[in-house]
């Protein structure tokens, strides 16, 4: 097969799995799902391995109940088994779910997981297993993809299907990861981005960019500039390097996102041995909790250091309050809602970059 759609089908096979598996028909792709694919009376699992293990490209579809499914991890496990032992690449679709859930397998994947680990106590080998999707669930999540809604699923499906997804260059990963630092060249960005999707992508940030493309300033996007299915933090961190000053919006959750922590720790990196500049903007968010790291930033991390308890981790999350010092005591902006778009003085402080 061409592709292989993986998916919870109660919750997405009449809509945006269907949606997906008609347009890549349309396109000329022949795609595998179980509805279609299968024949009656043909065992389920050996047949959907082998049409995992015949497939070239990976589109998953990770809704609430995705990892409730035994039968959705263990096709997600074989499917990064293969796309790690060979030149495949899988795509990951967040549907009406926050990729940081699935990353670090909190809210309903957490209780997905609790349970299945509860059902399966003492046996070794099974949990071995769990583990074992727990990690796939990961890698996954950790490259990029499409974030979308219930309501805005059709708007994104033509890019879904589009032949770049569908190449089968190797994914960065592995020694591809190494030599490519080498092969290609660091593209140069006016302006870096640093913000929380999960507060502002769809409203603020969204903004920013378009003020910024307006003003002719080549600002780097991750939907934009980012190929579906390459790895993030391989890509931020090349467009960090690579970007000539920088613009870091602090928002209510800033600090509960390590992705976010470690782009912030890579820019104030990059400006100790550079005349590269910073502009922190404080969205809908008090400049004070911020630099003193109270409120919602002290929550955030005691959370990071209950969770990195080992002294190599905990010295990463020192770095990581030491550079949001370091950055929120600089001169700011701050933005009380979205409206600042159609100021001029803000436009004008922004093209001092």
């Amino acid at each position: 097969y061409d592709a292989f759609l993986s998916f919870r089908g109660s919750e997405t096979r009449h809509h945006i799995a269907a949606s997906l598996y008609k347009a890549l028909l349309r396109e000329g792709v022949h795609a595998f799902t179980d509805d279609q694919s299968l024949n009656r009376g043909e065992q389920i699992q050996p047949a959907l391995f082998n049409a995992i293990e015949g497939s070239r490209v990976f589109y998953v579809v990770i809704s609430k109940g995705y990892a409730s499914s035994i039968w959705c991890l263990q096709e997600l496990a074989r499917i990064c088994y293969c796309v790690e032992t060979s030149a495949r690449r899988v795509l990951p679709i967040f549907y009406d779910v926050d990729p940081s859930e699935v990353r670090k397998q909190i809210g309903c994947f957490g209780k997905a997981f609790a349970k299945h680990e509860e059902r399966l106590r003492g046996d070794k080998e099974t949990m071995e297993e769990v583990q074992r999707w727990r990690e796939a669930l990961t890698r996954v999540a950790n490259r990029s993809g499409w974030v979308i809604g219930n309501e805005s699923y059709c708007v994104h499906i033509p890019e879904m299907v589009r032949k770049k997804h569908l190449s089968l260059l190797p994914s960065t990963s592995g020694i591809a990861l190494a030599s490519s630092t080498i092969i290609h060249a660091i593209r140069t960005y006016d302006v870096f981005v640093s913000f929380r999707g999960l507060d502002t992508r769809n409203n603020f940030a969204a903004l920013l960019l378009q003020a910024l493309h307006r003003n002719g300033i080549d600002a780097f996007n991750d939907n934009v500039h980012v190929m579906k299915g390459e790895f993030i933090e391989y890509e931020l961190y090349k467009a960090i390097d690579g970007s000539r000053n920088f613009i870091v919006v602090f928002s209510k959750n800033y600090a509960s996102s390590t992705w976010c922590l470690r782009e912030l720790a890579r820019i104030c990196k990059n400006i100790e041995t550079s005349t590269r500049r910073i502009l922190p903007i404080f969205y809908v968010v008090d400049p004070l909790k911020v630099q003193k790291q109270s409120g919602c930033y002290e929550k955030a991390f005691l959370d990071h250091e209950e969770r990195f308890r080992v002294a190599k981790e905990r010295e990463q999350v020192w770095r990581w309050r030491k550079a949001l010092k370091q950055v929120s005591h600089l001169p700011c902006l701050h933005i009380q809602n979205d409206l600042w778009c159609q100021t001029t003085l803000i436009q004008c402080k922004i093209m001092r970059l």
